[in-house]
């Protein structure tokens, strides 16, 4: 998870041309969503929304990297 975490968040990275808040909680979206997949557009919103609020949280606590 953590590897797929990573390379979403370099190509948003790459493509935005940016280093901010918003490159995590994008990739937590693209991520969680795409591992809840499986159990349907609900889980995979929640997903979406469960791993970027999370990823979002992260960066605010420990500070971007």
């Amino acid at each position: 998870i953590s590897g797929l975490f990573g390379g979403v968040e370099c190509v948003i990275e790459k493509y935005r041309g940016k280093h901010d808040v918003w490159n995590p909680v994008i990739s937590g979206c693209i991520v969680g969503g795409s591992l809840a997949a499986n159990g349907g557009p609900t889980a995979s919103c929640l997903g979406c929304v469960g791993f970027a609020g999370f990823s979002f949280l992260m960066d605010k606590l420990l500070g971007q990297h």
